[in-house]
């Protein structure tokens, strides 16, 4: 029997693609490399071009090209959405679990105190005092666009690499 490839085991025939996946499109615009994203804005870009210049024949085929890509982004999203989904899922399973556990150990009988606020004599329950969180507060700057303040900022220094040319242009 052949060995299999990972990517197809276990009957998952996803495309494997992310949004960072390399594509090389060769279209009649020649061969343009990027990811899905960068080549919806190319392919955008050059019906634009082509529609501009009165060539509707190409501006039609750079949006098929467009929304071919467009149909790979939606795919790898709605991939990334249900995954997170059933990862969510998951975690409310394994949370719901924990905590019918933690409910069995709670109605057994435990060596450990339980967290209670602990009543005076005169039956009142002491409370801690409530702690105050600090509140984030913004502060608006202004910045002018004064003339005087362009003239006093001092341009960055830059340093030249000493070549072998320079070197001998000073001998």
């Amino acid at each position: 029997m052949k060995k299999q490839n990972n990517r197809y085991r276990n009957g998952n025939n996803n495309n494997g693609y992310t949004l960072n996946y390399k594509f090389d499109s060769v279209s009649i615009a020649g061969k343009i490399s990027g990811t899905a994203l960068d080549l919806i804005r190319r392919y955008n870009d050059l019906a634009k071009e082509a529609q501009s210049s009165g060539d509707y024949v190409d501006m039609e085929i750079y949006r098929q090209y467009a929304e071919h890509y467009r149909k790979i982004v939606t795919e790898i999203n709605e991939r990334r959405q249900t995954r997170m989904e059933n990862n969510q899922a998951r975690n409310n399973e394994a949370d719901a679990q924990n905590s019918s556990e933690e409910m069995t150990e709670e109605n057994a009988p435990s060596e450990e105190p339980k967290n209670e606020p602990e009543t005076a004599p005169n039956g009142y329950v002491e409370t801690l005092p409530a702690v105050e969180q600090p509140t984030k507060s913004f502060e608006v700057v202004e910045i002018s666009n004064d003339e005087n303040k362009k003239e006093n900022i001092k341009p960055k220094r830059t340093y030249r690499r000493r070549t072998a040319v320079n070197k001998a242009n000073e001998e």
